[in-house]
């Protein structure tokens, strides 16, 4: 093939790419057959990708992706992908477009390991951030080259909108924790938004209880410290206003909590509730979505045969037979008479059997010491109650483990409800048991105890529980997180 036949191709193909021609991109394909692949050859270049979607052409920007997917993830000699000079230039229609033929180009990183949302954060779109989040919400966690995330572009090129839409983000998928990232110089969000002097942002962030107000950077400088040393004027002393309401403190009266170190940590001793949050974190990192979902499946089945087992245990509450049932009591025959008992019927007598019993009628139960062959079937009734119960408890604790607490906390409120009902019922069934009552105790017990794990880790993000404790999990949980594959993967 001659070089002339070659530079006619590609400049009918740099002129379609331009006008958005999908007819010319197929005349220079039929001059050259391989002239995608001879572009795709280049490692940074601006391909016929790069050029229609910086103009904004969505169509013809999706026919050469499915002709050349490498195309979508191609930098140009300025590390930018196609997607990336759409957004730069404002052309959003055509990376909604595109992004919904292939949400990974989502995540692409150009220059300085920007993302889309990086891009879309730093020009404060709104909407685009939306899109992006909805298609592909691993993005929140995708850092630059500086360690920040899309949160600190948005505060630190002043885009309030843009936070705005980030924090309804995290909120609503229990990612808040990422407010406590830190870019290169140790700084939070908040940092940032404290520096930049920006008293509605930094009222945005105090509002969130996991943005750590008392997080020190690299200087070792808190956000109230950044705050003494802005420039004099009103925004410095809505912000001072602003920090000290919400107790954020100097970083002097904090230097004692905030030196904790990871090596620190491993050096100290395990706390007793550690031990239970790395079981819990383990699961959690364990259980894939298809296991979580056949666990509760049997963990429910096991607990609704448990539960009905207990309020009718075998041979029913008389343990046997019908004398067994009425050991005292009075068997009555009687006819009734009457002609208007049943209206439109012809039936004028009904036989009835009353049953009045010599005492109380918590007597007729078996299982109570004082009457005859109750001691034995107590004894077997204690046994199989006591088994069932394990049962029953270990199917409940893994349907609490196994269903999130996000978005679920009804449905775990009437999993205590049913535990403590669970007790509630044995002490109906046995109330002449003394230990009827240390059942039904125990069940509250092992209600409060199963949900204490979850409180506490609930607590660990409000004030409730100290710095340091906080810090501690959160390295107990990244410890776990990043061991795990390891783990795994090397053996005894």
């Amino acid at each position: 093939m001659s070089t002339k036949t070659m530079e006619e191709a590609q400049t009918i193909l740099r002129d379609a790419a331009q006008e958005g021609d999908i007819n010319g991109l197929y005349n220079s394909i039929q001059k050259v057959p391989n002239i995608l692949d001879h572009i795709d050859n280049t490692p940074f270049v601006d391909s016929p990708m790069h050029i229609a979607a910086s103009a904004g052409h969505a169509n013809f920007t999706i026919e050469i992706l499915s002709l050349k997917p490498s195309f979508g993830r191609k930098l140009n000699p300025n590390g930018l992908s196609p997607l990336h000079l759409a957004l730069q230039n404002g052309h959003i229609g055509t990376v909604r477009r595109v992004i919904k033929f292939d949400k990974e180009l989502a995540r692409v990183k150009g220059r300085e390991r920007l993302t889309l949302l990086h891009f879309a954060a730093k020009i404060g779109s709104a909407d685009m951030l939306a899109e992006l989040l909805s298609a592909c919400p691993e993005l929140i966690q995708d850092l630059t080259v500086r360690d920040e995330k899309a949160l600190h572009i948005a505060v630190k090129n002043m885009k309030l909108s843009a936070l705005e839409v980030l924090l309804g983000f995290l909120g609503r998928t229990s990612n808040k924790w990422l407010l406590k990232n830190k870019d290169e110089m140790g700084n939070t969000v908040l940092h940032a938004a404290v520096a930049t002097s920006q008293p509605q942002m930094v009222k945005l962030l105090v509002k969130n209880d996991l943005a750590n107000k008392n997080e020190k950077n690299l200087n070792g400088d808190t956000t109230l410290d950044i705050a003494l040393g802005l420039q004099s004027g009103e925004a410095k002393t809505t912000i001072e206003n602003i920090l000290r309401g919400a107790r954020v403190s100097q970083s002097s009266s904090l230097a004692h909590h905030h030196d904790f170190s990871f090596a620190d940590f491993l050096k100290s001793r395990e706390q007793f509730s550690e031990y239970f949050f790395c079981l819990i974190f383990q699961m959690q990192i364990n259980m894939s979505m298809e296991m979580r979902n056949i666990v509760l499946v049997v963990a429910a089945l096991i607990a609704t045969a448990t539960f009905q087992a207990v309020l009718s245990p075998p041979g029913g509450v008389g343990g046997g037979s019908d004398k067994n049932l009425l050991p005292n009591g009075t068997l009555i025959h009687a006819t009734m008479s009457s002609t208007n008992l049943i209206p439109f019927s012809s039936i004028s007598h009904i036989n009835a059997t009353v049953v009045l019993p010599s005492d109380n009628p918590f007597k007729l139960i078996p299982i109570k010491d004082n009457y005859e062959n109750g001691f034995i079937y107590g004894d077997n009734f204690f046994h199989f109650y006591c088994l069932n119960t394990i049962a029953f408890l270990a199917s409940v604790t893994a349907i609490i483990f196994a269903l999130p607490i996000q978005g679920f906390t009804p449905l775990h409120c009437s999993l205590v409800f049913l535990m403590v009902s669970y007790g509630i019922s044995f002490n109906f069934i046995s109330p002449s048991y003394s230990y009827a009552m240390g059942f039904m105790f125990s069940s509250f017990i092992y209600a409060i105890v199963v949900y204490c794990l979850i409180i506490v880790q609930a607590l660990c993000n409000t004030h409730s529980v100290s710095h340091l404790q906080k810090k501690r999990i959160l390295m107990l949980y990244r410890l776990v997180m990043n061991s795990n594959d390891y783990s795994t993967k090397v053996g005894p």
